[in-house]
């Protein structure tokens, strides 16, 4: 009874989910001429299937057969995010942050290593207060003191993460690694999971975040997130027969502060401030694709 009870708990909390609905700057206009054309080159289809670990690891939190038909609709019906909490529970109460980047490459299929390695990704002064915090304390400084800042703005992205959940004793939940993740390595899981089916396609910090064969837009940011570009997608010059961009959207990008490349046929911004293009500039820019999508192109 107690198992039966148990198993219940957790498909109608699976049902509930599925409900919820420093840098080389290289600059992403750069790349709008030679670096667009590679990157349509490689455009494809990508694969929405999850690997055999993570299926057996969300069969065993969700206490269902790993190879039934019921699990695969709900692999397929769940938002990438809650897929990864899920495998991330099965992982045990202390997340290590090895275990959490390889998590992520199941998951999402994106390298977090490779990020750090080649130091992508967010290019700011400073961390965001709770990440410097807590790093100050790992190297037996005060919280409030930045004497030792630079040292940490110089380390590593993994160093970074694996020293925070090292002063957490690795027990950290789900959603409290999205949000770390996001603060250091500038990758906004739960972001990237809304975007799934949405036709827009992002690439970023040098390997694809969201795609699909039916993307209208690409979204490509520079390695370090300071500059943005905007282009057609196949699918657009499929639907339209030409790889133009809408006035609608040029005039509502232009009022943003991008720059329209009418010869390469490429919206460009840069931020002038020279760091990482903030979260809330990027849900607006996000926001205006998606309603243009939806307005005019959707299918």
């Amino acid at each position: 009874m107690k198992i039966h009870a148990r198993k219940s708990m957790v498909l109608a909390m699976a049902t509930s989910m599925l409900l919820m609905g420093t840098a080389g700057n290289v600059s992403a206009h750069e790349s709008a001429g030679d670096a667009k054309t590679q990157t349509q080159e490689s455009y494809t289809q990508q694969d929405a299937k999850y690997s055999k670990k993570v299926v057996k690891a969300v069969s065993e939190v969700l206490e269902m057969n790993a190879e039934s038909a019921e699990l695969e609709i709900t692999l397929r019906q769940l938002p990438k995010i809650k897929v990864l909490e899920l495998y991330l529970a099965s992982l045990g109460k202390k997340l290590k942050d090895n275990e959490i980047r390889r998590a992520v490459d199941e998951v999402f299929d994106i390298d977090l290593n490779y990020v750090s390695k080649k130091d992508y990704g967010s290019k700011l002064s400073i961390y965001p207060a709770p990440v410097m915090e807590s790093l100050r304390v790992s190297l037996k400084e005060e919280r409030d003191s930045t004497k030792k800042d630079e040292r940490i703005m110089d380390m590593s992205k993994n160093e970074v993460m694996d020293r925070y959940l090292k002063e957490f004793d690795y027990a950290l939940s789900g959603a409290e690694v999205n949000v770390l993740i996001n603060q250091i390595f500038g990758v906004n899981l739960v972001g990237i999971s809304g975007l799934e089916g949405k036709q827009l396609a992002i690439n970023s910090k040098g390997q694809w975040i969201v795609k699909s064969d039916r993307d209208v837009f690409i979204l490509e940011s520079s390695l370090d997130d300071v500059d943005v570009s905007i282009y057609a997608g196949p699918y657009f010059e499929q639907l339209t027969g030409s790889k133009e961009l809408p006035v609608s959207l040029v005039a509502k990008l232009t009022a943003l502060g991008f720059e329209y490349k009418e010869e390469q046929q490429v919206l460009y911004y840069k931020n002038p401030n020279g760091e990482s293009v903030p979260d809330a500039f990027k849900g607006q820019l996000i926001g205006i694709l998606l309603g243009t999508i939806a307005e005019e192109y959707a299918k």
